[in-house]
């Protein structure tokens, strides 16, 4: 029944206070859906468990080289892991791979997986109809057989169970469909439309350690074996392995990491970050009302000396003003989620391909008891905070006082904390803002090393060439046409090929010996980035030739191994020496089954990833390369002489016409393409500077609040000091320096934050210190002149003031 009564009693003083009331509310509602829609990815995101069992126990153990911090596993380790290791229960593995499938309809290339026969079985993972991929059906001489993916089960059969049994064409191959994944199925951050066994595939690779075919090796912890124990043998059996396979085995070291972990860990950064800002901005909002209560409190001092009178215990009163306090913040919490719910689709929108692609997003109960759990803390906050400061000890004095009289010491130094931490606070987030603003502008003005206009790309994965002499050439004679009728299009300048495109993010990086400078040992090995290409590639990118010559059409089987090497290559492996004319040869030691390729040409460097620096790059010509490693996949590159998207359809069918089995995949302008690399960094930027707008809006208001009321409070002694000869301009100046005192002591907190916290955005920022001066003297000047600008009203008042009046009131 008493909590019945504070609730009727704090609604009715709620009522008569609608002013503060909405203040609060929407304050409230702001920082509470900023936090529940950030929160709700963030929890998606990293913190979803995994739907495997006990997720908990599964690890992604990967290797580690001297010039590669983390690398796909081995065959070949991967088999002796399985076979020496007492940490784990049990290893799996998996290859993310793309097939074309042809046969009923346009081809299409879809994602699919393999898996090693025992790993639906240890992921726990049942088909919902048929039966999963077992250890017979991993065996190098199996038959070909394949799950389908639940999304494409549905898209392509309709959701049949009668699929069972019937068959699909990968890659040219039949397999025959033996069961249907469950619905939600998502291995890596990837739902794969089908899935097959990788013995069949691995039982072909070379026998070669030093080969990293993107197999991931997934295994289960042993009861009662921490990660650490499991880092360790993991470790020993690495190094060991290591000694025994000097030739050939370049990895030095295991890398054991929690599943989940290792799979969020490109976007942990990024996320944490964004978190924490949106909790900042509630941080501000809440010492805002905290400071609006405090300020109503302390004008309710006489009301609350009444009831204090009547009978009313201290722990009453502080019952009543927490009700009081969780009725806004819940309030807002309710208008909060609201907020989110509708900020949720821009969210995503904005997000772009920032998110893992299968990333659930949603507000489900977690997210929800998250946020009622935000709202009930700031709810006690608010009514705890000003309670101490309003206890009565003097009845008759305040009986007595004037409501302006009723301000203490300690109230007032309270008020001039909140507000400072709010400046403190806004001051961090503007400085992050700015960070990423101005690491945007920098990653924007980065020389990509060739032209981006007036092209239109496309990838043409091509299945593996079969075994029969009259298959060797197909794949390449398929590319030689493609590029022929190409060329010959209304409107196309130059069309070439190459195995990955700039900019991307992408690249395979090879092992190669010079002739003459042999490798003495493993440690002396050394790697460059290794690209496949056609005739005209460099000068469809406009990149310049420094030296040599381009690589051309008759750079093909039978002729002359050559290769193209960048300006980053011949400074760091041949310093001032003309590069031309020397030999190479694939591989980390000399091998007379290889042939040697003679340097013919010298080209300017390219951005391959818009956030590392210019790599070492050779360029192979394609029909040579495939020669000594098969060519999988390319991507044509058209330069136009008119809006290349007219161009699309021309390219579709000039492929179609050569094979038309053949899938044509994400056909783009290269301005997107360099455009969806900004995707990332534009995202952070726009939601931080959003984040600090709102924290500083919210910030202003708090120093308003502040300095009315002091001034307000003050206008006893104001006046008496006008009536002594003080002139307006100083009563406006006194005002003024106590509101810029307040903005100077929050202005050096929060640069001494900023500075402290910038180490965290290393990671996340482009070609600028963590505590760039510009950026820190821009972020100061913006909040002191918002808190000044927050400051003038009051301090206007003040210099007004009728001193009669104010005389006769005080």
């Amino acid at each position: 029944m008493s909590l019945m009564q504070d609730l009727q009693f704090s609604f009715r003083q709620l009522r008569k206070a609608k002013v503060f009331a909405l203040v609060a509310v929407v304050t409230l509602a702001l920082g509470i859906g900023c936090n529940t829609a950030i929160f709700s990815v963030f929890y998606s995101v990293l913190l979803r468990p995994l739907p495997f069992s006990e997720p908990d126990r599964l690890a992604i153990v990967s290797e580690r080289a001297t010039s590669f911090p983390m690398l796909s596993a081995s065959w070949l380790n991967f088999k002796d892991w399985k076979a020496q290791s007492t940490s784990f229960e049990e290893f799996g593995a998996t290859r993310v791979t793309t097939m074309a499938l042809t046969g009923g309809g346009q081809p299409e290339q879809i994602p699919g997986q393999m898996i090693s026969g025992n790993l639906l079985h240890m992921l726990g993972v049942n088909p919902i109809a048929g039966k999963p991929i077992s250890e017979m059906d991993d065996e190098p001489g199996s038959a070909a057989v394949a799950l389908l993916g639940y999304g494409f089960w549905q898209r392509r059969f309709g959701g049949a169970e009668s699929v069972i049994g019937k068959t699909i064409t990968l890659d040219r191959r039949t397999y025959s469909v033996i069961g249907v994944l469950p619905q939600g199925f998502e291995l890596l951050q990837q739902a794969p439309d089908f899935v097959i066994a990788m013995g069949p595939w691995a039982s072909k690779l070379p026998e070669d350690r030093s080969w990293h075919p993107g197999i991931n090796a997934i295994a289960r912890l042993k009861p009662g074996v921490s990660l650490n124990q499991a880092r360790a043998e993991m470790s020993a059996i690495a190094k060991r392995l290591y000694a025994q396979y000097a030739r050939d085995n370049i990895a030095i070291d295991a890398v054991v990491n929690p599943m989940q972990a290792q799979l969020v860990s490109e976007v942990k950064p990024a996320m944490t970050m964004l978190l924490g800002a949106v909790i900042f901005v509630l941080l501000i909002a809440c010492a805002n009302i905290a400071n609006l209560m405090l300020t109503r409190a302390t004008a309710r001092r006489r009301e609350i000396a009444i009831r204090i009178s009547l009978g009313a215990s201290d722990s009453k009163i502080l019952q009543q003003l927490i009700v009081e306090g969780l009725m806004l913040s819940l309030t807002g919490a309710v208008l909060g989620v609201a907020l989110a719910y509708a900020l949720m689709p821009s969210l995503l929108h904005a997000a772009g391909g920032v998110l893992p692609p299968q990333a659930d997003v949603r507000i489900d109960f977690r997210v929800l008891l998250f946020t009622a759990v935000l709202s009930i803390c700031a709810g006690v906050f608010f009514g705890v905070a000003p309670a101490g400061h309003i206890r009565v000890r003097n009845l008759r004095a305040i009986l007595n006082e004037t409501e302006r009289a009723g301000s203490g010491k300690r109230a007032k130094l309270l008020r001039n904390a909140l507000a400072v931490s709010e400046i403190s606070l806004a001051l961090l987030l503007m400085m992050g803002a700015g960070l990423f603003v101005r690491s945007l502008s920098r990653l924007s003005a980065v020389n990509l090393g060739f032209s981006d206009d007036h092209l239109l790309v496309a990838d043409l994965p091509v299945p593996p060439a079969g075994t029969a002499p009259t298959e060797t050439h197909r794949n390449m004679d398929f590319y030689e046409n493609t590029l022929r009728d190409l060329r010959a299009l209304p409107g196309v300048k130059f069309a070439a090929a190459t195995s990955f495109l700039p900019v991307s993010g992408q690249g395979s990086a090879i092992h190669f010996n010079i002739q003459g400078r042999p490798p003495r040992n493993p440690a002396e090995y050394v790697t460059a980035n290794y690209r496949v290409t056609s005739a005209e590639y460099f000068q469809a990118l406009q990149i310049p030739l420094i030296a040599g010559r381009w690589i051309e059409d008759s750079d093909r089987e039978g002729a002359q191994p050559v290769v193209v090497i960048n300006q980053a290559m011949a400074k760091t492996y041949f310093g001032d020496q003309s590069p031309l004319g020397k030999k190479m040869q694939l591989g980390a030691l000399p091998d007379d089954a290889t042939p040697w390729m003679v340097v013919v040409g010298l080209v300017g460097n390219v951005k391959q990833s818009l956030v590392t620096d210019m790599a070492t790059e050779m360029y192979v010509p394609y029909r040579q390369a495939n020669e000594v490693l098969p060519v999988r996949t390319m991507s044509v590159v058209m330069r136009t002489e008119v809006d290349p998207r007219l161009l699309i359809s021309d390219l579709r069918q000039t492929v179609h016409r050569i094979n038309p089995d053949q899938p044509v995949v994400r056909i783009r302008t290269m301005e997107e393409q360099v455009a969806q690399n900004f995707s990332q960094p534009q995202f952070r930027a726009l939601l931080l500077l959003i984040f600090a707008g709102l924290a500083l809006v919210i910030a202003v208001v708090g120093i308003y609040g502040v300095m009315a009321y002091s001034t307000a409070q003050r206008s006893g002694e104001i006046a008496i000091r006008m009536a002594l000869g003080c002139s307006v301009q100083r009563i406006f100046t006194l005002v003024l320096a106590d509101g810029l005192q307040l903005t100077l002591i929050g202005v050096a907190i929060g640069t001494s934050l900023s500075i402290a916290l910038g180490h965290w955005l290393k990671s996340l920022l482009f070609g600028i210190s963590s505590t760039d001066a510009v950026t820190l003297l821009g972020a100061i000047a913006v909040v002191v002149a918002a808190a000044m600008g927050a400051t003038l009203l009051p301090a206007r008042r003040a210099s007004r003031v009728q001193i009669a009046s104010m005389m006769r009131e005080n």
